[in-house]
């Protein structure tokens, strides 16, 4: 099954009359999405439109895919911030009903940024993977990375099982004796993989921290296990050190328990909304 990602144009921060443009994804973080999913939807909109860079060039290669949500009606204040927010709920609206292929909301920052109206309060468990995947330099070409990711398939491949095998192991197997688990030893392996892979082929990379927020309210909970008792488990948060570095960053599995906001389209899914930030240090070859 493919992997899509339906991103954010830019990092948005909603006021009470309006919204605060802190700036546009990045070409590194366009590389991240364009590396690390097989299908990018960036949404756009009408009245605001937040261009991206290199946008002309990675359409014609069918890097991105920039569909734009027609608003009607004259838009004001407030008004404008959810428009802005909402073309990216829209149509992650309808592409996570895709079956298909494994559709996900993801934004660049350190929390969801949606119009009220796309939210809604549920127990979640964050897993964040920290300092863990590899990212070319901007200056790296698109074909460059178009090309490595076909020629590489495969370990992009294993590492996206092995994250969602993570992930399941956490939702199905709550235990905080988790670096001895199966599925961490094949993450680590995986992540070993790519970064050894990245490492040969590219002068420079960064690496990236991955978050998910895992559905406690959905129909892929463990059997005999509440939410609240997961909660409870995972409530002060924990953190794994995976020996997978290559350079001085030290990956890790952090993971924690609580009730937030999270995308409502997504309610009866497992996996709800991704978010992403770059570690501050460069791996230099």
């Amino acid at each position: 099954m493919d992997r899509g990602v339906i991103a954010a144009p830019g990092i948005i921060r909603p006021l009470e009359q309006g919204f605060v443009m802190e700036r546009s994804i990045s070409r590194e973080e366009l590389r991240y999405y364009i590396l690390y999913w097989d299908k990018v939807v960036i949404p756009g909109n009408n009245l605001v439109y937040i261009a991206v860079p290199e946008e002309e060039e990675l359409i014609a290669s069918q890097a991105i895919a920039r569909p734009r949500v027609q608003f009607q009606g004259t838009y004001q204040g407030s008004q404008v911030t959810d428009a802005i927010l909402g073309c990216q709920a829209l149509v992650a609206e309808r592409l996570v009903q895709d079956k298909t292929v494994d559709w996900v909301l993801h934004q660049v920052g350190d929390s969801l940024a949606l119009p009220p109206n796309f939210v809604s309060q549920r127990d979640t468990i964050r897993v964040a993977l920290a300092n863990t995947l590899p990212v070319p330099d901007a200056e790296v070409p698109v074909q460059e990375i178009l090309k490595f990711k076909q020629n590489r398939k495969g370990e992009l491949v294993e590492l996206h099982d092995s994250i969602d095998e993570l992930y399941f192991e956490v939702l199905n197997s709550p235990d905080k004796g988790l670096a001895t688990k199966k599925a961490v030893l094949r993450f680590q392996s995986a992540i070993q993989n790519i970064n050894k892979t990245s490492h040969e082929r590219f002068k420079k990379t960064r690496k990236y921290d991955l978050s998910v927020e895992l559905n406690l309210n959905g129909k892929d909970i463990i059997a005999g296990a509440s939410a609240g008792a997961l909660i409870g488990f995972f409530g002060g948060g924990f953190a794994i050190p995976i020996t997978a570095a290559i350079g001085a960053v030290v990956p890790m599995i952090k993971i924690n328990a609580k009730a937030s906001y999270t995308f409502e389209p997504a309610k009866e899914n497992s996996k709800l909304s991704y978010i992403a930030n770059a570690s501050r240090e460069e791996i230099v070859k």
